[in-house]
């Protein structure tokens, strides 16, 4: 994989479905303020837009895929029994749009990150077909199908790392890192009247348990408000953008102190 070797700065980007648009400005945010990013990991949503960013596509071109994608071109319902839609929705998707295939050919380093349904612990995956990883990284629980990777049943990486500072720091290697939640002060529904709200309120318990340890870790934490977005409203993008933006902004200072 191309790039230095010892990456001197990460992004850890976490899940948080479509509020993971505001990853979008935060790298924008970066990039016109000149801060060099080195290596990329990515839960669920995050890796989407960290995969994409890893392969070249400038924050631009994502925003413009991203913003006109419709649920409806990565959902493809199934027979109930592993889960209620296909995963494998993402994974065309992502193949669709990703410039190169392969881990090997991204231009610096990339993780995505899921979890293993038979026992629970953190794959962070790194080799092999980026979008197959990030079909892991999103395959939610009951929602979606698992992700088979060298035989392992893979779910959504929010079940274990939603905010992969680890993976960027252990896997990758970066001396620095820079976390960026996109669900601060979000307030998820509580009706559960169906099957699919009750899996992702489950989801996002297990997430937000897990994240309040690891963003403990980041050098610098960038907390997106997602107060009265809910984590499937595609409609809110610009409004994601613009929080995203001055939540970058907010902590550029302490950003600029790491190189």
């Amino acid at each position: 994989m191309p790039g230095i070797s010892k990456p001197s700065i990460g992004l850890a980007l976490s899940g948080g479905a479509a509020r993971g648009i505001a990853h979008i400005a935060v790298l924008e945010t970066l990039e016109q303020e000149g801060v060099p990013i080195h290596a990329i990991a990515g839960t669920s949503a995050g890796s989407i837009v960290g995969a994409l960013y890893c392969a070249g596509m400038p924050p631009s071109e994502i925003k413009r895929i991203l913003l006109n994608a419709k649920w409806k071109d990565v959902l493809k319902f199934t027979v109930p029994r592993k889960g209620l839609i296909s995963s494998e929705g993402i994974y065309r998707f992502m193949e669709d749009i990703l410039p190169v295939k392969k881990f090997s050919s991204l231009l610096f380093p990339f993780a995505a990150v899921a979890t293993d349904l038979r026992t629970g612990e953190k794959v962070t995956i790194t080799t092999g077909s980026v979008a197959r990883a990030v079909q892991a990284s999103c395959s939610l629980p009951i929602i979606f199908t698992p992700t088979e990777i060298n035989r392992k049943a893979l779910v959504d990486g929010g079940v274990s790392s939603q905010i992969p500072v680890r993976s960027v720091q252990e896997e990758l290697g970066a001396r620095n890192v820079i976390a960026v939640n996109v669900n601060y002060k979000a307030l998820e529904m509580d009706q559960f009247d169906n099957i699919v709200k009750i899996a992702a309120h489950l989801s996002a318990l297990w997430a937000s348990r897990n994240a309040r340890e690891e963003k403990k870790l980041a050098d610098v934490l960038i907390e997106v408000n997602a107060r009265g977005i809910p984590l499937y409203d595609l409609s809110k993008s610009k409004e994601l953008l613009q929080r995203g933006r001055k939540a970058t902004e907010e902590k550029l200072g302490r950003i600029k102190e790491l190189f």
